[in-house]
């Protein structure tokens, strides 16, 4: 398969297969560990074709994290701007923590052309393509030492050693360790910790708040579904101005944005007039934030209506044009089922902030106290963009 960026295979430390993408980094070269994601169909999701990307094989890390103590924030310090800090797709080490959704976005971005936080559609494919073919992904959730699957408590991974040593009753896994059952293909070269272990934020889905009354509950979600380097609603800025934004590595349909949104580096909502195939057009009145960016529809659907937060999944969007990509829950209760992992969903439309915080944004999988709440189908809408914990991180993909 072509790809315009030298890669090599990888074999670290017990982490066989997949491709290895190198980036630089304070006079260093790492390679972010990749796995490709073939385009496919659902029979329970008509008319969309998921997969199409690379997407990383381990959350995010630090570049030059290591399992100890204080191994996990060598390069950023604990809620810090990541500046021009990569982030990198590795095993054996620490998560990225305490890093909100709008620098998980930038650090991504950092990587180069094409780079992108895990969007909502990506994650979904991966756990679309896990149910459909038997393999929904185990994973770290029960919290004990070593940590665990708590369905499966023989299954274990090796201890993430600065999370520990920040509390000695937190027992994350240092990202990758566990046995192949918690990939997404239950096999060596699979996509790791989609099922527990951290928190990660997806890109392209937020909940609007009580602020933006008779919308609350209601969703923005991405504005198209290509994934390639040319076509997707997101990237980075090569220029800006009065009412326009330039993405100059785009070859865009001519309006097709046309009545959607900008969500700028800045998490400024601009509304979009019209576009050409590099240049968006907005009625803001202003000068977007250059930089990282994504390109959002608004959905006049209640995503949290008939529901109660902290609930188990019963039924998906499956039916809806607009939202059947993205395996946002449509019924709950409190047992769930069993095709949906018996996996839960949280949302909270009360108002948290000023804009642009006055959005909650999805983060998925659970981290590793979820128990069997976690899980690949697991969605929260708790929490603004600006909010930064122990127990959230995110993970990076690469368009072709």
């Amino acid at each position: 398969m072509p790809h315009p960026i030298r890669f090599r295979r990888f074999e670290v430390s017990g982490a066989p297969g997949g491709k290895a993408f190198p980036v630089v980094y304070g006079g260093k070269t790492f390679y972010n560990q990749m796995v490709w994601i073939p385009t496919f169909t659902h029979p329970d999701v008509a008319g969309v074709t998921f997969g199409g990307f690379w997407a990383g094989k381990y959350i995010c890390s630090q570049p030059n994290a290591f399992n100890a103590a204080n191994g996990d924030n060598p390069d950023v310090a604990d809620y810090a701007d990541p500046g021009t800090c990569p982030a990198i797709s590795q095993y054996g080490v620490p998560g990225w923590r305490y890093i909100n959704y709008w620098r998980a976005r930038k650090a991504c971005n950092n990587i180069g052309v094409g780079w992108h936080l895990m969007t909502i559609f990506e994650w979904a494919s991966l756990a679309f393509w896990s149910q459909m073919n038997g393999t929904m992904p185990h994973g770290n959730n029960a919290n004990t030492n070593p940590p665990a699957d708590i369905s499966f408590p023989a299954e274990t991974a090796l201890l993430d050693l600065a999370c520990n040593a920040r509390n000695a009753g937190w027992y994350a896994n240092a990202v990758g360790t566990g046995p192949n059952t918690w990939n997404h293909n239950h096999r060596a070269d699979g996509v790791s910790d989609l099922n527990g272990n951290m928190w990660e934020w997806n890109l392209g889905l937020h909940m609007r708040t009580l602020d933006e009354t008779p919308n609350e509950g209601k969703p923005l979600v991405l504005a198209s579904l290509n994934v390639g380097l040319t076509t997707s609603p997101y990237g980075s800025s090569t220029a800006t101005g009065l009412n326009s934004f330039t993405d100059g590595n785009k070859a865009w349909t001519v309006d097709e944005f046309a009545g959607d949104i900008l969500m700028d580096s800045a998490g400024t909502r601009h509304a979009i007039a019209s576009n050409t195939a590099t240049v968006l057009t907005l009625t803001s009145g202003l000068t977007p934030a250059s930089g990282v960016y994504e390109i959002l529809k608004a959905v006049n659907v209640d995503i949290t209506a008939g529901m109660a937060s902290g609930n188990r999944i019963l039924t998906l969007r499956n039916a809806d044009a607009d939202l059947k990509p993205f395996a946002i829950p449509a019924t709950s209760d409190g047992t769930g089922v069993a095709k949906y992992g018996n996996d839960g969903y949280w949302f909270d439309t009360a108002d948290p902030g000023s804009a642009p915080n006055n959005i909650r944004s999805a983060r998925r999988g659970g981290p590793w106290t979820s128990g069997v709440n976690a899980g690949v189908f697991t969605l929260n809408l708790n929490n603004h963009p600006t909010y930064a914990i122990l127990y959230i991180s995110f993970r990076c993909c690469k368009s072709i």
